[in-house]
Order: structure tokens, then C-alpha cells, then sequence
């Protein structure tokens, strides 16, 4: 209900500046007929098939005006079951996000509204669908408003100061919903200075659970960089952050924080290559810090380890997977006049083609903890003559901080594990025919239990363009999952068709 209102909010602040707006509406409408032959992804012996069929009214929107962007999409998944065993459902999909200038070069408002379903905990059968009963899916609703002003001391200095409320709501059953207040101040020198320059940012969150003690953040940063030659830089930071627990303003003696440092380079030899590496020194030890890029005519490379203290509300509000899009805009956006546009035009290739709409990275269990998570993450996307792969590896270690009560996957374990790797390829076989193969492979370990579990998926589709508007797509999968505890290993194997039209 928050989030419905919330959303309202959204529509109406945007809606005086964008009379003047150009507007794009794009509906749409699929159906989809499912089979699987484990239709709750349960162990060998309680398997139950089952059809299902999913209606998908959508809505695409988009609104470009002086001083406000928006865009809106809307898809919700009406699905039956054949049996009638299993009650229908409806689950809603929204994704929107507007920008808008209310006072010129000034003071400026973000809002954004998402509805989505993901797992609640890594220890329970995992799907990436919602034809799967496995009880271990929720809906979440996250929303945030975002007002912030921006001044110029002339070329001096930048100073941003920001304002967001934001509140994230599920329908899990043990209920981390909460809202929170952040304050985010920011100094930057300014283009004046181009061989020293230096930033200083203050950032303080307050989150209120519903069910749960409160959680309070704090973080000081200040950050210098020194030009040594054209392409390289050296980097230095030394800052403050704690992290605690608060029940009715007052503190419960869950802590954790301290001061921290780091030196580091930047080096960018050319537009196509980037490289950031840091190391120094936190309240939880060593420190470690890696991103590098590198774009070529037909190939994009990534690279990046990180060391941070984050949160699953956190984790939700930035993107639960990479999207598909994201790996190829490299390769197409680079030279375009209109980057914005290019990656819209990227997503519908992606949609039209028949390819994932996401990659699967860490799964992001429910837990209302800070914890310290530590991940590494290698991408390539190639370009072929006429096919496109896709390939990732992921290695993600999360390790809730000493002294704090424990929830989620965490009471189970307090440090998980992932770690896995993906292959996407697609392959045109005419101008409107395409075939997609994709495959994952994902560790998942719990080592104070002990518990691991291994979770392959294969799949592969055709996908056909009949009209303009009208595409189709026939798709297999085939998932399994082996535990060390027998309880917790299943296998699926699923066909489904669809048919999409647009209007």
C-alpha cells in the first residue's frame, strides 16, 4: 500500500513538467504455455507436473521534456494452473524511474518505483521464474524519492547535498519491511583544478524496521587524486564509518566500524581502457579494491574486486542481476550520437532476439543484517560476424559483522558462499529467426553448517519475428541441484511457447 501511494506521488510530481513532454507509449501483450515436471522443484519422489499459463498484459513508457525524463513499464504475470491444486496468482512487475529539474541548475527530484519477486533464502529451491511453486519466492516493492540541490562556486568547487527517502516492502512471511531516511553531502574541487583534486563526502542512513532493531550507518570520506602523467593518477582516501543497532533512538551494544585509508592508481591510456586499483586498510582488516575495463571493435572485457559493508535492502535497491543489455552497450552505444537512445534500442534487440533478459549473479537472501561482502567479477561479450556470447564468472563471500544478531541464510551460517559461472549465445539463423543456448553453474556453501550445494541450468530456445509485432519463442530447460543434504536436491526439466504481440 506505501509503495501504490508512494507511486501516485511519483506520477503527480512528475506530471506538471511533463505536459510539455514528448511522450512514447509502447502496449503490449504475450501468452505463455508452460510444462514442467516438477512444478515446486522438490526432491526425487514428490515431484508433481503440471501446465500453466501465464497472461502478460505490458506497458512501456517513456516522457523526454525540458529538464524531466521518465520511463514506466508495467507487466504482470496472470497465471493459471491446469490442476487447480495450486491457487492463480497475479504477480506484479513494474520498473519506473523519473528525473526531473524543479528549479533551473539548481534543485533537482529522482524517483523511482520497483515491484519485483526474488528468493527469500539461498537454502531453499531457487528459481528464476514465477511459474515455480517452491514457497521461497516473495514479491518486493521498493520505492524511493530523491530531492538534491547542486551549486557551482564557479569552477572552483561542486557542492551536492541530497535528501532520499526510500522504503523497501515484501510479502515474506518474516517481514524485514522497512523505511529509511539518507543524508548524502558532497564537496568536489572543481574543473579549476586538473592536477590535484579532492572530494569529501558525508553520508548517513537511518533505516527503520518494521519487526527488527534499527539500523544506523555513518561514513566520512575524503578522497585526493594526483595527476603524475597524462594516462595515470595516483589516489588517496582516509575516512570514518560505523555501523549499529538502535531500538527507540537508543544503542543495543551491536556494533561495528572504525577508521579506514587507501592508496591506489587510475590509469587511462585510452577511451577504450580503464584501470582502478587500491589496497589499504578497514575495521575488518585488509582492504582491496579492482576495476578495469577494456572495449575493442567487437569485444568488451570486465574485471572488478570489492570489499564493502552493505545490506540486502541495499543490494535489492541497486539491481538483484545484471541485465543482458548492460554487457553489449559497450559494444553498440560507444559511437553513438544519442547513448540513451542506443541502449533502449540494445534492450529491444535483446527482447526481439529472444535472448535472457538477465544474467544470474549472487542471490540476494533476505536478511535485515550489515554484512561484509566481498566479490569478484569477470565479464566478457563478443561480437561475432553474426553471433553474440556472453560469458561470466562470479566468486561472492558474505560474512555478517561480529556482534550482530543474526537473520536470514545468516542464522544458519554466518559466512556464505557463491560463486558460478555463465555462457550466453546467440546465434541469428535468418534475419528473423534467432537461437539462444545459456547455461549456468553455481556453487553455494554454508561452512558453519556444513551444507553445499551445486545448481546447474541448460537451457535453449528458438525465437521467430512473424510480423514487425508478433514474435514467438519455444524454449527448453533443465535444472538440477545437488546437495550435500539429500533433502534439498531436485531436478526440472521444463518446455514452454510463447507468443508476444505488439501494438
Amino acid at each position: 500500500m506505501r509503495i501504490t501511494s508512494l507511486l501516485a506521488v511519483l506520477l503527480v510530481v512528475l506530471a506538471f513538467p511533463a505536459r510539455a513532454a514528448k511522450w512514447d507509449v509502447v502496449p503490449a501483450f504475450s501468452v505463455q504455455e508452460n510444462y514442467t515436471d516438477n512444478i515446486g522443484l522438490q526432491p526425487s519422489g514428490s515431484e508433481r507436473t503440471e501446465w500453466v499459463t501465464q497472461l502478460i498484459p505490458a506497458i512501456a513508457a517513456t516522457a523526454v521534456g525540458n529538464g524531466l525524463r521518465f520511463t514506466f513499464d508495467y507487466a504482470p504475470e496472470l497465471t493459471f494452473y491446469a490442476r487447480g491444486q495450486i491457487e492463480d496468482k497475479i504477480f506484479h512487475r513494474l520498473n519506473a524511474f523519473g528525473t526531473a529539474e524543479l528549479a533551473n541548475k539548481l534543485l533537482f527530484l529522482d524517483v523511482s518505483a520497483n515491484v519485483d519477486q526474488y528468493d527469500v533464502s539461498l537454502q531453499g529451491p531457487l528459481s528464476d521464474n514465477n511459474v515455480n511453486t517452491t514457497g521461497n519466492r516473495a514479491t518486493v516493492g521498493t520505492f524511493y524519492a530523491s530531492p538534491y540541490l547542486i551549486h557551482n562556486f564557479g569552477s572552483s568547487a561542486l557542492v551536492q547535498a541530497r535528501y532520499t527517502y526510500s522504503i523497501w516492502n515484501s510479502n515474506d512471511e518474516q517481514s524485514y519491511n522497512n523505511a529509511a531516511d539518507t543524508i548524502d553531502l558532497d564537496l568536489s574541487s572543481g574543473p579549476a583544478y586538473r592536477v590535484l583534486t579532492g572530494n569529501l563526502n558525508y553520508k548517513k542512513a537511518a533505516i527503520d524496521y518494521d519487526t527488527q532493531p534499527d539500523l544506523d550507518a555513518e561514513v566520512v570520506l575524503a578522497t585526493a587524486r594526483r595527476l603524475v602523467t597524462p594516462t595515470i593518477s595516483v589516489l588517496a582516501q582516509v575516512g570514518e564509518e560505523q555501523y549499529g543497532r538502535v531500538v527507540a533512538g537508543q544503542p543495543t551494544g551491536e556494533e561495528d566500524g572504525g577508521s579506514r585509508w587507501g592508496v591506489g592508481i587510475d590509469w587511462v591510456p585510452s577511451t577504450r581502457t580503464h584501470l582502478t586499483a587500491a589496497v589499504g586498510n578497514r575495521f575488518f582488516g585488509n582492504a582491496y579494491l579492482l576495476d578495469f575495463d577494456h572495449r575493442a571493435r567487437r569485444l568488451t572485457f570486465r574485471a572488478g574486486y570489492s570489499q564493502d559493508v552493505t545490506t540486502t535492502r541495499t543490494e535489492l535497491f541497486g539491481g538483484a542481476t545484471s541485465s543482458t543489455a548492460s554487457y553489449l552497450d559497450p559494444l553498440y552505444c560507444a559511437k553513438s550520437s544519442d547513448p540513451d537512445v542506443c541502449k533502449q534500442e540494445v534492450s529491444s534487440a535483446v527482447s526481439d532476439s529472444g535472448l535472457p533478459v538477465s544474467i544470474t549473479g549472487p542471490v540476494n537472501f533476505f536478511s535485515s543484517d550489515p554484512f561484509l561482502q566481498e566479490r569478484f567479477e569477470a565479464s566478457v561479450a563478443m561480437q561475432g560476424v553474426r553471433s553474440v556470447i556472453i560469458g561470466t564468472v562470479f566468486a561472492d563471500t558474505r560474512e555478517v559483522l561480529p556482534g550482530f544478531i543474526r537473520t536470514g541464510d545468516f542464522a544458519t551460517s554466518s559466512t556464505v558462499n557463491q560463486t558460478g559461472i555463465n555462457l550466453v549465445w546467440n546465434l541469428p539463423l535468418t534475419a528473423r529467426t534467432f537461437w539462444n543456448l545459456y547455461t549456468n553453474y553455481q556453487r553455494n556453501s554454508f561452512p558453519d553448517v556444513p551444507r553445499e550445494d551445486n545448481y546447474t541450468t541448460f537451457g535453449m530456445g528458438l525465437t521467430r519475428q512473424f510480423q514487425p509485432r508478433l514474435s514467438g519463442t519455444l524454449a527448453y530447460r533443465a535444472l538440477n541441484n545437488e546437495s550435500t543434504d539429500n533433502a534439498f536436491s531436485y531436478t526440472e526439466n521444463a518446455v514452454w511457447a510463447s507468443l508476444r504481440m505488439g501494438f
